[in-house]
């Protein structure tokens, strides 16, 4: 793990934070919300970590899905009221309250989003072989 400092990811990553806090006081729709607050947050994360490490692009896009696959999970399962947590409101607004299989494709989509974004680019077209 080396430790840089990428002003490509943190402008991204300032960009994003700024257009989800208005995002999240201009849109009334709760649904919606949520929705699109999974899919930036996913976005989110993985610009924060890329501005500070070098971490190989395609197993942060996994590991950032599963992270929040395994966050949406134990709220099924409500981990965190056996954890004892779901009082403190702080702790509990940041993996949420309930399941819903909508946070899940936002998530997906989100990882998605990142990898199309990060690996366009590049030019791995199949060459043309001639049959002699």
């Amino acid at each position: 793990m080396k430790f840089q400092f990428d002003k490509k990811y943190f402008l991204l990553f300032l960009v994003i934070l700024v257009a989800e806090i208005i995002f999240l006081v201009l849109v009334t729709n709760p649904v919606i919300v949520r929705t699109a607050g999974n899919l930036l947050g996913v976005i989110l994360i993985y610009c924060f970590l890329q501005t500070f490490f070098n971490f190989n692009k395609a197993k942060t896009i996994i590991m950032i899905g599963v992270l929040a696959l395994l966050v949406e999970f134990s709220q099924a399962f409500h981990v965190f009221e056996k954890w004892g947590i779901q009082d403190n409101t702080f702790l509990a607004a940041i993996p949420g309250n309930t399941f819903d299989v909508n946070d899940i494709w936002a998530y997906v989509a989100g990882c998605a989003m990142i990898y199309m974004l990060e690996f366009s680019n590049e030019n791995k077209r199949p060459k043309k072989r001639k049959l002699f």
